[in-house]
């Protein structure tokens, strides 16, 4: 129904943290506004049965329910309200409706806009589900980096300047620079591909709202000829709803209710190096929309190799990190080649059981999206990762094998920092697929 013409805004235009809610609260108020056309038209199909007199009281009932539940929770202008405000007084006019209006109701609205309901209203859930893990991956990440900060410190200041603080200065700067291309990744890339995500589901509801109301008119239409002229009108009107223009008219309010403190660009906030030497000095990270400009900058402060010990910690470093990239590049085209839109397709076909059609579509619906989670998952892992072995590189000597000078301290420090990442991604990972266990364990590909 609705045209592709291009908005001035988008919901990629708010990823500042405080107008989320907004972007949840608008889906929300949208479904439910779905929820009550369904029931509007199952609850009319019956009364068409009655007398005009219960009609009449439905359209009044509904009337209240759209006041309280949609305009009173988000005042809003657009073409989709007040077309639904129309089809009411229609329907009022109506009130000698014929029964045979009924059973076309049934049949065409009510049960498929059902299905529908309740697949927006799990993606919306697993929307949410997906924002909240990735502000916790962001949350460990500065708790990591402050943790070491506060351990490469405390070392220093006790021993000085000895092998335990050098390896200590090393995993702090791995994890800095590794925690920095992540807040570089989720701002520039992950966060964006989920609110994109999210707005082409918001579009479809729009659009789907919109498009069963032009089937209720066209069957008013149809049942009713004495007043063919005025339904004829109100499909036009309706055929004209465009869901962008539905989806940039909240959006401008929320520019207009809120300070232009929330359309300013959210600027990285990269970790800062903090030297034990003075407390007071840091080592800032200039250029904060390039991460790999920092880590060339930086490069004489970040990797010591002072003795074989290090050389030996730094070169297993790098193996480990060679090896979990190896890895993830395979995940990654398992899991591409599950969400690939052009390659993953949902077959809809006739069943004689339509509810277990209906469940199983609903099930892999679910499978993909927490796939296309789990692609972000290591997206953003890989993201870590990439920019540690970069850094190992940028510096990385002849480490020529002096490994059974230092062989005793390696073993000392094999359990640090440098796994944590990848358990917090496997938990994250996990919990994904357990959450999702009762689901098909791959998507129909047509």
């Amino acid at each position: 129904m609705a045209s592709n013409s291009r908005r001035r805004l988008s919901f990629v235009d708010f990823s500042h943290p405080q107008v989320w809610h907004k972007l949840v609260e608008y889906t929300e108020v949208t479904i439910s506004l779905a929820k009550l056309i369904t029931d509007f038209t199952n609850q009319w199909a019956k009364i068409c049965l009655g007398t005009s007199g219960q009609l009449q009281q439905l359209v009044n009932d509904f009337r209240k329910k759209t006041s309280s539940e949609v305009r009173g929770k988000c005042q809003l202008g657009g073409m989709m309200y007040d077309i639904w405000e129309s089809l009411l007084l229609e329907s009022e006019i109506e009130a000698q409706s014929l029964q045979q209006v009924a059973c076309v109701m049934e049949q065409q609205i009510y049960g498929q806009l059902t299905n529908f309901i309740n697949n927006k209203t799990l993606q919306l859930s697993i929307y949410k589900d997906n924002r909240r893990d990735l502000d916790e991956i962001l949350s460990k990440g500065h708790t990591f980096v402050n943790e070491l900060q506060n351990e490469y410190a405390e070392v220093y200041n006790t021993d000085g300047v000895t092998t335990d603080a050098d390896v200590i200065h090393n995993e702090y700067m791995l994890e800095l620079t590794g925690v920095n291309s992540l807040y570089a990744k989720y701002q520039h890339n992950i966060l964006p591909e989920l609110l994109q995500e999210m707005e082409k589901s918001q579009l479809e509801t729009i659009d789907t709202i919109c498009q069963n109301i032009q089937i209720i008119a066209s069957v008013l239409q149809e049942y009713h000829e004495q007043r063919q002229s005025s339904f004829a009108s109100f499909v036009v009107t309706s055929t004209t709803t465009n869901a962008n223009q539905e989806l940039e008219t909240y959006i401008c309010s929320i520019d207009e209710t809120n300070d232009s403190s929330t359309l300013t660009p959210v600027h990285v906030q990269f970790e800062s190096f903090v030297s034990p030497v003075n407390s007071n000095s840091r080592i800032q990270n200039s250029g904060s929309n390039n991460n790999n400009n920092n880590n060339n900058n930086n490069n004489e402060q970040l990797i010591i190799y002072a003795t074989p010990v290090i050389q030996i910690q730094l070169s297993s470093h790098c193996k480990e990190t060679i090896n979990r990239l190896k890895d993830i590049k395979k995940e990654k085209s398992l899991l591409l080649a599950i969400v690939n839109p052009q390659t993953s397709k949902i077959p809809v076909k006739q069943h004689k059981d339509q509810q277990q059609l209906d469940k199983k579509i609903l099930d892999q619906i679910s499978d993909l999206m927490k796939r296309k989670h789990q692609l972000r998952l290591i997206e953003l892992e890989e993201s870590v990762l990439l920019a540690q072995q970069d850094l190992l590189k940028s510096r990385r000597p002849s480490m020529s094998s002096n490994a059974d000078n230092g062989h005793d301290a390696h073993k000392r420090h094999s359990n640090n920092m440098k796994g944590l990442w990848r358990d917090a991604f496997r938990a994250l990972k996990t919990s994904a697929s357990s959450s999702g266990s009762g689901d098909n364990e791959n998507l129909s590909v047509s």
